[in-house]
């Protein structure tokens, strides 16, 4: 009773503020006024089934002085406002080429995107643009959501819940925001606190375990948040480090975004969920000693807490840098590949913002560790451990109902 009470609870906090960002009018885009004014070709992408493979060869690009490879194919649309429909488009690669993107070779029978550019009603041109891929991301998701919802159990589908949620807050509440010019810092720390507070009170409900991850989670970002705020002056960080940002810059006219705060608030969402992931580990262990060592004093469950603490200390920071190196595999390479020094590259804007990216994240979840089993041990020294816990796995002396 009092999870389905926790759920409807948090359900009516939640939903008015989202409801409100979702239903909140975007902002006027001058660009896109002034496009319709001067009556630029719509695009529009639609996907589409290959039929038959026209014509395919080689021939010199009259602009680029470059050879490149071209197919024409039959292709029946398959979604959009010409679903149903058969028409002829042609594509060009260019091999070996810096002019080109990407280079695809269809054949008869592949699910692919064909773009369309549209005025007046009229298709002006059509052509492939990529291959589909939304059947095997949508497998993909229904395989993620089979294994936690197999292995998982209620809880697994409690994770389900809040990873739904998380994804509409954050696509219907923050990004929209932050497109229209508010603060990021503070966006994303209120929607740090909402994950949160959702996502443990959802999967754990009303506990003391609860409460104490909550209050390592949101020590742990907010010295994330103070570290980076001091070091980006510091380092004198405009932003404007990556390609991305260069273009948001270019679109300040339409959407007048902080590129220096967005830098921060990257930062911390970036480390929201490692930081989650270590207080809720530290506050569980904590109350799991304390249900099976029911006299537990606040010194020794504060110990316990820092000692499974320091387990997970050196994984998470671990998990927090192979997480960024991921992001920038193929920039780490182009510096490799050109051999800069390091005295080179710590000067570089880009790489001071990896470093802070890692660091600070890193700093702010070991910070968490001490936090939650500070408030975890204070939370669970003196009381006693009657409320049961929903698992699926039934560990030393616990009840399979437990």
């Amino acid at each position: 009773m009092l999870r389905l009470l926790t759920l409807v609870v948090f359900a009516y906090v939640a939903m008015p503020v989202t409801g409100y960002a979702a239903a909140t009018p975007p902002a006027v885009n001058p660009g896109e006024e002034e496009m319709m004014q001067q009556n630029i070709p719509e695009t529009v992408n639609s996907t589409a089934r290959v039929l038959e493979v026209i014509d395919e060869g080689v021939e010199l690009d009259e602009m680029t002085q470059v050879e490149t490879e071209f197919q024409q194919l039959r292709v029946e649309i398959l979604s959009g406002e010409y679903k149903g429909q058969e028409m002829e488009v042609t594509g060009n690669n260019y091999p070996g080429s810096v002019y080109g993107n990407s280079n695809f070779w269809f054949e008869e029978g592949d699910r692919i995107t064909v773009q369309f550019q549209i005025q007046d009603g009229e298709i002006l041109h059509a052509y492939p643009l990529d291959y589909a891929r939304d059947f095997p991301s949508y497998i993909l998701v229904a395989l993620f959501i089979g294994v936690l919802i197999l292995f998982g159990k209620l809880k697994g589908v409690k994770s389900v819940i809040t990873l739904g949620l998380t994804i509409f807050i954050l696509f219907q509440f923050m990004i929209p925001y932050l497109l229209e010019g508010y603060n990021p810092i503070w966006l994303v720390l209120i929607t740090g606190a909402i994950v949160t507070a959702l996502t443990f009170f959802i999967v754990s409900g009303f506990t003391r375990k609860t409460f104490a991850a909550i209050i390592g989670t949101v020590g742990g970002l907010g010295s994330a948040a103070i570290i980076s705020a001091v070091f980006m002056g510091l380092m004198n960080l405009s932003g404007f480090h990556g390609e991305e940002e260069r273009m948001l810059g270019t679109m300040v006219d339409d959407f007048p975004i902080d590129i220096s705060g967005l830098l921060l608030a990257g930062i911390i969402i970036g480390a929201l969920g490692a930081v989650m992931d270590v207080a809720i580990s530290i506050a569980s262990s904590t109350e799991e000693v304390k249900r099976n060592y029911t006299k537990a004093s606040f010194k020794e469950l504060f110990k316990s807490g820092m000692n499974v603490g320091g387990d997970i200390m050196g994984t998470m920071a671990n998990t927090l840098i192979l997480a960024y190196v991921g992001a920038t595999l193929p920039l780490l390479l182009i510096i490799f590949a050109y051999e800069y020094s390091f005295e080179e590259l710590i000067q570089m804007e880009f790489f001071a913002v990896e470093i802070l990216r890692t660091l600070a994240g890193s700093i702010g979840l070991v910070l968490a560790i001490p936090i939650t089993a500070l408030i975890s041990a204070l939370l669970l020294g003196k009381q006693d451990i009657n409320e049961k816990q929903g698992t699926s796995i039934v560990i030393g002396d616990r009840e399979p109902d437990a």
